[in-house]
């Protein structure tokens, strides 16, 4: 009953939004929700949204630090489709789609990248949380396989820039406080002139968290520059030094949720369970116009990283270095009435982990149970093209071949011998197309469909256990998706709307399950799992229902989203249990977010948020359910430019303003029924933010 209330609410929503937007043409005209203002790299089209035939959706710096700006939570949570949890401060899972079903802990299944070049390493996972919000001014999102030109992860991509879309010379101070403990400050120099942009930034943050625990503590530097030459030649060099250091209070069982939310998994305090990472991450990108035809550049690039990780049952300890490189050339010309667009590039990524593995004495490096030495290679060639028909029909197809391998070398054991074996996996080659077209039906809509392949070999963390074991039977995920969407604007832009329908057939799919050793069960594994029928609806929606400076409610904006997600087990059996037709755990079949903002002209501005996730099965089985939830947050703040140069924001806000209790994230079929990790009650924040521009 609920469920289908909440329904007939955002339908109705939807309906007045159209009706109101009808009203407001006389309204002064803006920019803002204008779909054709939207630029997005895409499929390396760069070009207007409109034009672009797939399920993408554009953040910008307002949207991502829209509430507290702690971190991309609540920004990326916006966005129809996507689900981004934070089970403790700092310990991130992103879905795409449902793609988090095999993410026991940290971002897997997308691929993401920062200012061009990949932050996910070579062995699939992505450590996001070493980002500060300040690292971040613009996201794309693309749901679904993009394998034809990004590689591995059928869940999708973020491609992330810290350089903002209009740049100019300022300093930036901002300082933020909150409950439990938060402290979060940060500063920015940047410049620009007619031939260069320089950054640099600085921030730290910390927090005792909610539960036992649950500290963090995060310290970022990053430098960028562009430099733009006379010869037509683009150099950008971009660094991140972050230090990054949080615990890991663990799942509870419901008893122990509802008793004390506040408490941890047993073990986790004696045992430190916490993270401890150092990374240095650097990137160089060189790119120029040869002809009017040809263009062409590479991208190198290195992460260094110290991993410590004590955890109630062992203590991980490990050195890391990654490098890579990703070379293209393009072409384009007219032929006719068509514009054609081929791009030829490829990335090649390698790895190489140092890892040692520890029995946990009180959070200190005991006795060694393993050592390993590991190598990984991930490449990808990939063929893209583009076409510009008369009719305003805009064609992209690509292709992709791609090969990933691990190599294992185990240097010791706890028995004190050597295995003289290297193991090694080398993934079966993947070849994958997708072809798309976008057609404008009139200058305010476009429709879009693709059929795109992906795959997803498995992580090191799925392939190699905490405990030792390499499963060199598990095989990559393979799927097809199939995609509609219709998107636009109405006459002055006011109202935009963006609304994809999918089928996402998935074969080889990759589960989590603790292990069938009972002296193990608390270890999770990963199995195949037959295959999975993916289908759902994802609807955004904005509207500008007030933009006139003149007035003293100067801006009223409301966005809002719905997704519909009906994803089931096709063909799965597990130990002679049939889970054929059952729901995936780990998915709400219906998620609803809004959000309200309204600004003064007098400075004076509010927002506020509400978001409903429906209940999500917990287990394979689908014998537990966790309940739906209702989640309202705020915010309210002054903002002042004074004099010529200084812009002041004031602000205050609270999360949880419903006092839900809720659980930041499910773990899915969690040993010992510790499906819950949970989240505060309402909770309170406040800062203040200084920009001191030169050229605004």
């Amino acid at each position: 009953m609920i469920r289908k209330i909440h329904l007939q609410i955002l339908l109705a929503a939807f309906i007045t939004s159209f009706g109101a937007e009808i009203a407001a043409q006389d309204k002064p005209d803006t920019l803002k929700a204008k779909l054709d203002e939207i630029t997005v790299v895409g499929f390396s089209g760069n070009r207007s949204i409109m034009e672009t035939p797939g399920s993408i959706s554009y953040l910008d710096n307002q949207r991502i630090n829209g509430l507290s700006g702690q971190s991309l939570v609540y920004g990326l949570n916006t966005v129809a489709g996507v689900k981004m949890d934070e089970r403790a401060p700092g310990s991130y899972r992103i879905a795409i789609r449902g793609s988090a079903i095999r993410s026991p802990f940290g971002v897997r299944n997308v691929k993401v990248y920062w200012n061009d070049f990949p932050l996910t390493l070579p062995s699939g996972s992505t450590p996001l949380n070493l980002l500060n919000n300040q690292n971040i001014k613009q996201v794309e999102v693309i749901k679904g396989p993009a394998g034809s030109i990004y590689g591995a992860g059928t869940g999708g991509v973020l491609l992330i820039n810290s350089f903002p879309k209009n740049p100019q010379t300022e300093r930036i101070v901002d300082a933020s406080v909150g409950d439990y403990g938060l402290f979060k400050y940060g500063a920015e120099y940047n410049t620009k002139n007619e031939y260069m942009i320089t950054q640099y930034k600085y921030a730290s943050q910390v927090s005792d968290g909610y539960r036992d625990q649950s500290f963090f503590e995060r310290r970022t530097f990053e430098t960028g520059v562009k430099v733009f030459t006379p010869s037509n030649v683009l150099v950008s060099v971009s660094t991140l030094y972050s230090n990054l250091n949080y615990g890991i209070p663990g799942g509870l069982t419901l008893e122990q949720f509802q008793d004390d939310p506040t408490q941890t998994r047993s073990g986790s305090v004696e045992k430190n369970a916490s993270i401890d990472q150092e990374d240095f991450i650097i990137g160089v990108n060189v790119e120029s116009e040869w002809t009017e035809q040809w263009s062409g550049g590479t991208n190198l690039f290195a992460n260094l990283s110290k991993f410590e990780n004590p955890f109630n049952r062992d203590y991980k300890s490990e050195s890391r270095k990654s490098w890579g490189s990703r070379p293209w050339v393009q072409y384009k010309n007219r032929f006719g009435d068509s514009d054609l667009k081929l791009k030829l590039g490829a990335e090649n990524h390698f790895g190489f982990n140092y890892a040692k593995n520890y029995q946990n004495d009180g959070g200190v490096r005991d006795t060694l149970n393993f050592e390993d030495e590991i190598e990984i290679k991930n490449r990808s060639l990939y063929l893209t093209g583009e076409i510009d028909l008369p009719g305003e029909i805009f064609i992209n197809a690509g292709i992709s071949v791609n090969k990933v391998s691990y190599h294992i070398n185990r240097v010791a054991t706890k028995e004190g011998g050597v295995d003289p074996n290297l193991v090694s996996k080398n993934f079966e080659t993947a070849i994958l197309p997708r072809i798309a077209v976008a057609k404008r039906l009139n200058n305010l809509t476009a429709v879009h469909a693709s059929v795109s392949a992906g795959f997803s070999p498995p992580t090191l963390e799925e392939f190699r256990t905490n405990d030792g074991d390499i499963n060199l039977n598990l095989e990559p995920e393979k799927g097809i998706n199939y995609e509609v969407g219709i998107r636009g604007n109405t006459k002055k832009g006011f109202f935009s709307y963006d609304i994809t329908a999918f089928y996402f057939r998935l074969t080889e799919s990759i589960v989590q399950q603790p292990s069938d050793d009972t002296t193990r069960a608390s270890t999770f594994v990963f199995r195949n799992a037959g295959s999975t029928n993916q289908s759902g609806l994802e609807v955004s929606t904005n509207w500008i229902a007030i933009s006139n400076q003149n007035k003293f409610l100067s801006l009223l904006e409301i966005q809002s989203s719905y997704t519909f997600h009906y994803f089931k087990y096709d063909d799965y059996v597990r130990e002679g249990v049939d889970f054929s037709g059952n729901k995936l755990p780990g998915v709400a079949p219906h998620t609803i977010f809004t959000s309200l903002l309204a600004e003064t002209k007098a400075g004076l501005y509010g927002q506020i948020s509400y978001n409903f996730t429906d209940e999500i099965p917990l287990t394979d089985g689908n014998t537990v359910y966790s309940d739906s939830y209702h989640l309202m947050k705020g915010r309210i703040g002054f903002k002042q430019v004074l004099g010529e140069k200084f812009n002041l924001d004031i602000y205050a806000g609270g999360d949880n303003l419903l006092d839900q209790q809720y659980s930041l994230g499910y773990d899915i079929n969690a040993f010992g029924n510790r499906f819950y990790q949970p989240a505060p009650g309402i909770n309170w924040f406040g800062g203040i933010k200084v920009n001191y521009s030169i050229n605004n």
